[in-house]
């Protein structure tokens, strides 16, 4: 059976707009509710940055849920298919050049075949670039250049996080994390239903997943707000007290750290049209 390719800047969905500058393409599309994305690749390498609504993409074996502000990378030619949920969606696509990639690897400097992404640094730039991505100054294509350049710095410091080769024990520490982070967990609780010692558990967990188990309760709180603040009115406190910040004052200072603009800004961008 035949895989189809798409050409730099071509994708499924409705383009919304695009936009070349250098060797990178930045392409908004969006996706009706329930469609389906065929097996494809793309001749570029590419991130794809959440905006609004969720769907689910399959590639390999591997299945992972893409919600607003989640990245996602994945290499040219890699084979993959989506089913968007019940709800409108819109992503923000960042193509590559294979020159650029060619440039990385003269340099030795190498961007993992997929890698997925929540909170933390590249999302905040992608967030800056969609940002850019929306103004119409002469300065709107500097600075996006300059964020694309960061991206990819970021990009290739990323370590590696595959979470299907951690120890049952550590895979069963992050679900736990994962299905209570609105709540405060403690360390030595976490250890002790997955039966190692904290200290093992805090240094196990960050050398396979990369950030702290702090930073990743907080990356998680910074995901379901930003699902939140697109899908809904709902007020800034609720959604702080929901996620499990303190209140709105701490949750807007933590969002603004990760995301690089306030929760009222951020709404406000991602819910244009």
């Amino acid at each position: 059976m035949m895989i189809e390719r798409l050409r730099p800047g071509s994708f499924h969905g409705c383009i919304t707009k695009s936009l070349r500058v250098a060797d990178f393409i930045l392409t908004e599309s969006e996706f009706d509710p329930h469609s389906r994305l065929p097996r494809h690749a793309h001749e570029n390498s590419y991130f794809c940055f959440g905006l609004q609504g969720v769907y689910t993409e399959q590639y390999g074996s591997r299945e992972v849920v893409c919600r607003p502000s989640a990245l996602t990378f994945r290499s040219s030619d890699q084979t993959h298919e989506a089913i968007v949920h019940g709800v409108h969606t819109r992503v923000l696509m960042f193509e590559i050049s294979s020159r650029w990639i060619e440039k990385l690897r003269s340099d030795s400097l190498t961007l993992k075949i997929t890698s997925d992404f929540c909170g933390g640094a590249l999302p905040q730039i992608c967030a800056r670039l969609y940002r850019e991505f929306n103004k119409t100054d002469t300065a709107a294509k500097l600075a996006i250049e300059g964020l694309a350049l960061e991206l990819l710095a970021e990009a290739v410091r990323q370590p590696f996080n595959g979470i299907r080769t951690a120890p049952p024990w550590l895979r069963q520490a992050r679900e736990m994390i994962v299905e209570h982070f609105p709540e405060t967990l403690k360390l030595t609780q976490i250890a002790a239903e997955v039966g190692v010692h904290p200290v093992y558990l805090a240094t196990a967990f960050r050398q396979k997943f990369g950030v702290t188990i702090g930073e990743f309760v907080r990356q998680l709180r910074i995901e379901h707000a930003c699902a939140e603040l697109v899908k809904g009115d709902l007020p800034l406190t609720a959604i702080a007290l929901q996620a499990g910040f303190v209140d709105q004052s701490h949750f807007s200072k933590v969002f603004k750290l990760y995301m690089g603009m306030t929760p009222h800004k951020y709404r406000n961008i991602v819910r244009s049209s």
